[in-house]
């Protein structure tokens, strides 16, 4: 027998031992057990878990199994990474092909042809004018990676425009970038960053203000800034979207300007109904720089081919986990290629269905729902008057009652639906909001 032949016997033994895990289910922990290792983890770390998940490491799409046996419906995903559920066999499968690689990381010096096919499949299927791409490993990498070849392009200027509320991640820039104070208490400012107000649907001067508060900004200091940072649908803020026409007359001034234009992407990657929201919104021709992750099992830096930064400017050890490559390439073409994307997609008709669900849920108890808003596979919605401690305190309730959930915004807050679009069904979805509806009461 030679490699490949024990390799693919190799492999159907796994997959048959994995269906058979599903079946039998692992012996549960019992309930002292399970608290002991999450108190022990909340040592270890410094701090206790949100709520007290534990998974079993066995899952069924939509559903994970808790160590104690117990099973709940997975609402958030890891903040948005699973979006095909738990135990999907066919990137189960593709992960243990991949995991029988000569090299569990690969890097920018040493790579296999996992490298190349992620990278050639993101650019295939990017917007237009995204001709260089660079992996790494977090999407605050991807963001760490972009600001540096931005600076470099805009010959070292150091300012940033953002968006208030927005999120780009925990490494020391992209805190100072993310309006968030608590987020960087102790920490000094190294840069200037200005803030535009987000889109305010219940306001309609909205655009003209955020308009306005840009010219600003160019007008007083528009000599140091290198870019605007944008996220099309703002994620940790709650999923809080804004239309096309709100976005363009900004992305023209910057143009006048010469400031780059820097689409964040890290959570809308995949999950608006398009792969990319820029393409969403038509705004391609804008946009200098695309930064992507979650979805993608990794991240990725895209960008126009005049961006290209010297040699020096932009490496690492490690641009990704080979596992995570070829899963997060075979997630992409599954997304194409199965029906998901588009205006019939799977992802359109989910949030078609949970809207649905939504209406009828604030029908039922009055005045305990508000402020629904996200796109595809990201839905929002704020419950009673949206205070953290409230909100905190529904999500654990509804955890307990077998559904995971997590929040957005601060205060107000509001509950993040991360749907799992790539498993979902309908009856799952019925039954997640049959917890909502009993935890309201």
């Amino acid at each position: 027998m030679d490699f490949g032949e024990k390799f693919e016997r190799g492999l159907r033994l796994m997959m048959d031992a994995i269906a058979e895990a599903e079946s039998n289910g692992r012996a549960p922990l019992d309930s002292p057990a399970m608290q002991a290792e999450l108190a022990e983890i909340a040592r270890l770390r410094g701090r206790p878990a949100f709520y007290p998940y534990l998974g079993s490491g066995l899952g069924r799409g939509a559903r994970a199994m808790m160590a104690e046996g117990r099973w709940v419906l997975d609402f958030a995903l890891g903040v948005g990474v699973h979006f095909f559920g738990h135990g999907n066999l066919d990137l189960v499968e593709t992960a243990i092909r991949a995991a029988a690689s000569d090299l569990v990381m690969q890097g920018n010096l040493l790579f296999n042809r996992e490298y190349h096919a992620l990278m050639k499949t993101l650019l295939e299927h990017a917007p237009r004018g995204m001709e260089r791409c660079w992996l790494s490993l977090s999407g605050a990498d991807a963001n760490e990676n972009a600001l540096k070849l931005i600076r470099q392009k805009r010959d070292g200027r150091p300012g940033v425009i953002a968006f208030r509320h927005c999120f780009h991640g925990r490494t020391t820039a992209m805190a100072e970038i993310t309006d968030r104070p608590d987020y960087r208490i102790g920490q000094p400012a190294t840069f200037p960053v200005e803030y535009v107000p987000f889109y305010d649907r219940a306001d309609p001067d909205s655009a003209a203000k955020s308009l306005g508060a840009l010219r600003e900004i160019i007008r007083r200091n528009g000599d140091r800034i290198a870019t605007f940072i944008v996220e099309l649908v703002q994620g940790e803020a709650g999923f809080v979207t804004a239309p096309r026409e709100f976005f363009v007359p900004m992305f023209e001034e910057c143009r006048r300007a010469g400031i780059v234009i820097w689409a964040d992407e890290v959570q809308t990657f995949a999950r608006t109904g398009e792969l990319f929201a820029t393409d969403l919104l038509k705004l391609a021709d804008y946009i200098d720089v695309i930064t992507l992750g979650k979805i993608l099992q990794g991240s990725a830096l895209l960008y126009r081919k005049d961006f290209t930064p010297d040699p020096g400017l932009i490496s690492g050890t490690f641009s990704g986990v080979t596992v995570a490559m070829a899963v997060g390439r075979r997630i992409i073409e599954k997304l194409i290629g199965e029906g998901y994307l588009g205006p019939s997609g799977r992802i359109k008709t989910l949030e078609h269905l949970t809207r649905e669900h939504l209406e009828r849920l604030s029908r039922k108890h009055p005045g305990r729902i508000s402020h629904v808003d996200g796109v595809g596979a990201m839905l929002a919605f704020r419950v009673d008057d949206g205070s953290l401690e409230r909100t905190r305190a529904f999500i654990r309730r509804c955890f307990d009652a077998g559904l995971a959930l997590y929040y957005g915004g601060h205060d107000p807050a509001c509950i993040r639906l991360f749907l799992p679009a790539g498993c979902l069904t309908e009856d799952e979805l019925a039954g997640a909001f049959d917890i909502l509806s009993r935890c309201l009461e």
